[in-house]
């Protein structure tokens, strides 16, 4: 006997023994509608006023938005939703939870810029590193427009649990992709990568090892996305191997 996907109001709210069977087989799983229309309306409408304000003096890219909840009432609470929580719980097997990280990343329109292959595993200090990246699709993303891309555990399966080999292609910094996987590690398996086509509204979850990129959005039409990185609770963060990451850094307990 398996357990089916619980859709409410056509809206995901749990996810069947098969999606969470291809979480752990792929790194990665769909969500499908997580949000209704009526509610991207607002978190739309809020995501977009926290970029206004923190992008204009033109210090800081939209897509570094990093860590805004720690001093934003709002995301923290738009982080905690608990059909969100719900459904990191079921991967994470762990009905306590935290939140190691959010990001706003907003490519705008002809300028935003690539994402480099990567896996968040190279950047994140924990133990056991074990963690959950919600990524909501805040605008349409496609391929016209710098979707995500994917290169599943399926196609490489060493990366379940290893770091492929990394260039350091610049200085270290808080929201900057400064750790790349190198092009000769990459290049075999990049005619298998998945674009993950998204309409507004839906999201995906993918592990930390999971390698991926985005390419620069060159198209007339933004492209924004909401991630929140869940741990469970048990979750440590080990200090010193990060500057972002020290021995104050909060991992907020959200369940």
């Amino acid at each position: 006997w398996q357990a089916r996907s619980v859709v409410t109001k056509g809206v995901l709210t749990k996810f069947s023994d098969e999606l969470v069977a291809s979480y752990r087989e792929a790194g990665i799983v769909s969500t499908g509608l997580l949000f209704s229309a009526e509610e991207m309306v607002d978190i739309r409408a809020g995501l977009d006023e926290r970029i206004e304000a923190a992008t204009k003096d033109g210090k800081v890219r939209s897509e570094d938005l990093l860590n805004l909840h720690f001093n934003d009432t709002w995301l923290l609470k738009l982080a905690s939703h608990p059909r969100v929580l719900d459904l990191a719980s079921q991967l994470l097997e762990s009905d306590g939870l935290r939140i190691f990280t959010t990001r706003i990343l907003s490519k705008p329109a002809r300028t935003g810029y690539a994402v480099p292959w990567h896996q968040d595993s190279n950047y994140w200090p924990l133990e056991p590193l074990r963690a959950s990246s919600l990524w909501l699709a805040v605008d349409d993303a496609d391929a016209e427009n710098g979707a995500m891309q994917t290169i599943n555990f399926t196609v490489v399966p060493t990366a379940r649990t290893e770091n492929l080999p990394v260039e350091q292609t610049s200085a270290e910094g808080g929201a900057h992709f400064d750790l790349n996987i190198r092009s000769d590690a990459i290049a075999p398996y990049e005619g298998h990568a998945v674009t993950l086509a998204l309409r507004q509204g839906e999201a995906s979850f993918h592990d930390a090892w999971l390698p991926h990129n985005s390419p620069p959005n060159l198209s007339s039409r933004r492209r924004c996305a909401w991630i929140v990185r869940y741990t469970a609770a048990s979750t440590r963060l080990v200090p010193g191997k990060r500057a972002l990451f020290d021995d104050s850094y909060d991992m907020m307990r959200v369940r």
